[in-house]
């Protein structure tokens, strides 16, 4: 599989709470491309700065923009009623690796199969470099008040995220 580096500023050096415990997915609300500028626009308040480990094109096309040693910043904080499995009081972008996915700004956009098979590779890959790694996440399971539909019905109803969980041995936490 061909992963296309494209680098983000957003992001925290090291691992310095240790290895990542989850894999996190995302629907990116926009394009593959759109997802690209966003996480390398230097000119968003500090807030608005965002990245992910990978993004993944509805085609399976694949970027990197965080290395996996380091922390992406796209889980934000616990927010109240969250169903974060890893310890308390640290920020789950400590201890996570992100997938955004895209969706054309369609959050009925259906998961194809080239974006499925896709994000299935890059799990083994994160699964390769971290094989203790222990859950699947939503981002609604850790934001449930500010993204409650991420990844949305387009991973979780349709049983796409099920069957991510089972291929890849993790514990899905939605």
């Amino acid at each position: 599989m061909k992963v296309k580096w494209i680098g983000s500023p957003h992001c925290s050096a090291g691992r310095p709470h240790g290895p990542p415990i989850a894999l996190v997915i995302h629907t990116m609300s926009g394009s593959l491309a759109g997802c690209d500028s966003h996480f390398n626009n230097t000119s968003l308040p500090p807030d608005k700065r965002v990245s992910a480990h990978y993004g993944i094109s509805l085609s399976g096309e694949v970027h990197q923009y965080v290395r996996l040693e380091d922390q992406a910043w796209a889980n934000g904080i616990l927010e109240a009623e969250n169903i974060w499995p890893g310890p308390a009081g640290i920020n789950p972008n400590a201890l996570s690796v992100s997938i955004e996915t895209e969706d054309q700004h369609n959050p009925a956009e259906k998961v194809t199969a080239e974006q499925y098979e896709a994000t299935l590779a890059i799990g083994r890959l994160v699964l390769h470099q971290y094989p203790h790694l222990h859950y699947l996440m939503t981002h609604r399971a850790i934001t449930p008040k500010n993204r409650p539909n991420c990844p949305g019905a387009r991973w979780v109803e349709s049983g796409h995220f099920g069957k991510l969980a089972t291929a890849l041995g993790l514990e899905p936490v939605v």
